[in-house]
């Protein structure tokens, strides 16, 4: 009996043996297994993260530009910046810059300015400071050698003159022939505006560089104007030609590429490479260096706690089924969070968008149904939140068209753009209670293939009026320059009595003509040969003269 124990025991021993070297054994493939899918799960997210970073920046920087470019185009089609180039004049040069002034106050940028078909600067919002453009040549650069040749261009460089960093939005002056322009507008935005983007919260160090490998934005301060990669002789050379980016020197950060996907700088530090072309800037890249430190850290304390406790969890339950069971669980529940979470990701980050936009933003399908609008949008049309939220198109629609002057017109443009899918349009709206709206449109896409349209508007009212009070103080001041001007050339005067003939062949007292003709005013007294013609035999007079010589 004894011997039946012992051996029944040893049976158990091995038993349990044997079942807790299969725990044993299922912890570890699990684990190892959880392992390899956590990883690779999180490394796919935080790569998804950047790529999506890099992105959100590049659309960023292409809107940027497209807000530019109408801008200069709206600058070249005005009256008055065509007139110096077709008769020249200083009153139409003055005329240009209040309206350059008045450009480079409301659109914040650097500078504005003005240049003949020589290339030669003849007004600029600078002209008064130590850097002004007036009198310089900029023929040789090629955003005004592409806009001469009909083309409006966008051109990243260092200032010439001013040393500073830009980019240079220029566009062609047309006359009445419009296959010869007259001149070129440019508009010289800073890289404020882009830097701050850089500067946000990205893992990594953020570049934009030129065709050549150049760092010409960088979130590291000490990189620009350093190539990325090693560059060749020829390619330094090309660049002393341009002048695109100064004289030089450009040295090379150090940075090499080891495999497609990552890079080493000089102190040994890795980096996953994020890179996409900007669309806008042909040969311009976006780039963003994700530290392999960082991602190991990222990725290391949350898979040890997420082993840790799944070891345990397969102790207790002897690994093998358990952990199957969790993992097909977990998996299902990741999946359906990270699709959740993308979705509310991509609504949160388009209506984020559409609210810190300055203008009033719809966006409607391709049967013109509304799918997304700003708060600005119903504040600036007056159209209630509930009208908004039930997205009841009929009924926005009927605000908007009680409030415009001219309905019809309207109604008409909207439907020419929805039947031409790809058509783009720039107007400006008259409302009934005395505001004017600048109204833009064009197509939204999604992988190529239009999905709806685009609508923005912008309230322009007071920078309507500001120009119509500048365009009657220049009047104004053309007509004042008129009267003074008549005042020139030869008068008639009589050498004797000192009267002066007007055009109709009259005579008239100089005191009288003068003020007819002029803003001069006089005031009457009596010079000292006169007085003493008059009264130097008068005794008063003499003993007054005599007390005036003593005082002296």
């Amino acid at each position: 009996m004894i011997e039946i124990m012992k051996k029944v025991n040893l049976d158990l021993r091995t038993l349990f043996l044997i079942l807790s070297l299969m725990a044993v054994l299922s912890v570890g493939v699990g684990g190892s297994l959880y392992y390899s899918a956590v990883k690779n799960s999180l490394f796919e997210a935080v790569h998804q993260k950047a790529e999506e970073q890099v992105n959100d920046l590049r659309n960023e920087i292409d809107s940027y530009k497209t807000w530019a470019l109408k801008s200069v185009k709206f600058l070249s089609n005005l009256k008055p910046i065509k007139q110096p180039l077709i008769s020249g004049g200083v009153i139409a040069l003055s005329e240009v810059n209040i309206i350059l002034d008045s450009f480079r106050d409301d659109l914040n940028v650097s500078v504005c300015y003005l240049i003949d078909p020589s290339g030669k600067t003849i007004a600029s919002t600078n002209r008064d400071t130590a850097t002004s453009f007036v009198g310089k040549n900029y023929g040789f650069r090629p955003y005004f050698k592409e806009a001469m040749q009909g083309r409006p261009s966008v051109y990243m460089a260092l200032g010439i003159t001013s040393k500073k960093r830009g980019i240079y939005f220029s566009h062609p002056v047309y006359g009445e022939e419009k296959d010869k322009p007259l001149g070129v507008v440019v508009i010289k935005a800073s890289l404020e505006t882009i830097e701050k983007q850089f500067q946000k919260n990205f893992d990594g160090i953020v570049l934009m560089t030129d065709p050549h490998g150049l760092i010409f934005v960088s979130s590291r301060k000490d990189w620009l104007y350093n190539f990325l990669w090693k560059a060749s002789s020829e390619t330094v050379l090309d660049l002393t030609k341009t002048k695109q980016f100064g004289e030089g020197p450009w040295n090379w950060t150090g940075t090499k590429i080891f495999d497609e996907e990552n890079a080493v700088d000089k102190l040994g530090n890795k980096y996953k490479i994020h890179q996409q072309q900007l669309d806008t800037y042909p040969g311009w890249q976006l780039t963003l260096l994700h530290s392999h430190i960082w991602l190991i850290k990222r990725i290391a304390g949350p898979l040890s706690r997420t082993i840790g406790i799944s070891a345990v969890l397969l102790f207790l339950c002897f690994g093998v089924i358990v952990f199957f069971l969790f993992r097909k669980a977990n998996n299902e529940i990741v999946q359906r969070k990270k699709a959740e979470k993308e979705q509310k990701l991509s609504l949160s980050r388009l209506q984020a968008t559409l609210e810190s936009t300055t203008d009033a933003i719809l966006v409607v399908d391709s049967d013109g149904k509304t799918t997304a609008s700003n708060e600005l949008f119903a504040k600036m049309w007056k159209i209630p939140v509930d009208i908004i939220n039930t997205r009841d198109d009929d009924k926005a629609l009927a605000y908007v068209l009680d409030q415009l002057k001219n309905p019809d017109s309207f109604i008409k443009k909207v439907k020419e753009l929805y039947a031409d899918l790809e058509a783009e349009s720039f107007d400006t709206l008259e409302l009934k209670d005395g505001r004017i709206v600048e109204r833009y449109s064009q197509s939204q896409k999604l992988d190529e293939q239009i999905i709806g349209r685009v609508w923005s508007f912008r309230d322009i009212t007071e920078r309507e009026l500001a120009q119509k009070k500048r365009e009657s103080l220049i009047v104004d001041l053309k007509k004042a320059l008129d009267e003074v001007k008549t005042l020139q050339g030869i008068l008639p005067i009589c050498s004797h009595c000192k009267q002066i003939r007007d055009d109709k062949g009259y005579w008239n007292k100089i005191e009288t003509y003068i003020g007819e003709h002029s803003q001069a005013e006089f005031s009457h007294g009596m010079c000292p040969d006169c007085s003493d013609k008059l009264y130097g035999d008068e005794d008063w007079y003499i003993e007054m003269k005599k007390e005036d010589e003593s005082k002296e």
